[in-house]
């Protein structure tokens, strides 16, 4: 027989088919019954338990510092200013009032009468100096400018000693120092003129008032 008649034998070709079914069997039936089981159980490598400690979790982070505390300098020492208290200026003396006595009026002719004799009293002019003793006032305003001045007046001099009809004649260095001369003539209370014994007005009486700082503030 040769060799293309041997691979067209259907036989041969079966047997070969069942020898290759047969050994597949076996092969699953000894993997069945515990082969297979032994083979796993060698592969299978040991199973081993550790016990893993848990890792405790790190510490928290400190807590952050309190900040600081900002305490506020101190303020500065200012030392109090010296305050120096001005003396007052002393007052200004106002220099003495001058009395000009008016002219002497020639006296008329007359007939006198007769009287019992008596005692004999002089004639006098209105007298100088206040009986009330009221002075000038140095206006405030002239003081502050260090200005002085002078005030000539002019006034009927009463029986009773009160002055009436009183006007400026003449003034130098400001209407202040006449308003105050005006004032002070008004004010004062004077001795009367005589005349016969008898109280009487005089006429036209002139002071000159003269208004002069003190010297300490020349």
């Amino acid at each position: 027989m040769n060799y293309a008649q041997q691979q067209r034998n259907p036989m041969r070709h079966i047997i070969g088919i069942g020898i290759v079914v047969l050994l597949h069997i076996v092969l699953i039936y000894a993997l069945l019954n515990g082969l297979g089981r032994a083979v796993i159980d060698v592969i299978k490598p040991p199973i081993t338990t550790k016990i893993v400690k848990e890792v405790p979790p790190p510490p928290p982070p400190p807590p952050p510092p309190p900040p600081p505390v900002l305490t506020s300098p101190p303020p500065p020492y200012i030392p109090p200013p010296d305050i120096q208290i001005q003396q007052p200026p002393p007052p200004h003396a106002i220099q003495t009032v001058t009395h000009t006595p008016p002219p002497t009026p020639n006296p008329a002719p007359f007939v006198a009468a007769k009287a019992p004799p008596g005692p004999s009293v002089p004639d006098r002019s209105a007298g100088v100096s206040p009986l009330n003793n009221v002075h000038p006032t140095f206006p405030p305003d002239m003081e502050e400018a260090g200005r002085e001045g002078k005030v000539t007046m002019a006034c009927d001099i009463q029986p009773d000693g009160t002055t009436s009809n009183c006007a400026v004649v003449n003034v130098v260095g400001g209407q202040s120092f006449a308003r105050s001369a005006l004032d002070y003539v008004r004010r004062a209370r004077f001795q009367p003129a005589v005349h016969n014994g008898v109280a009487v007005a005089q006429p036209h009486h002139v002071w000159s008032i003269n208004f002069a700082l003190a010297d300490s503030d020349q």
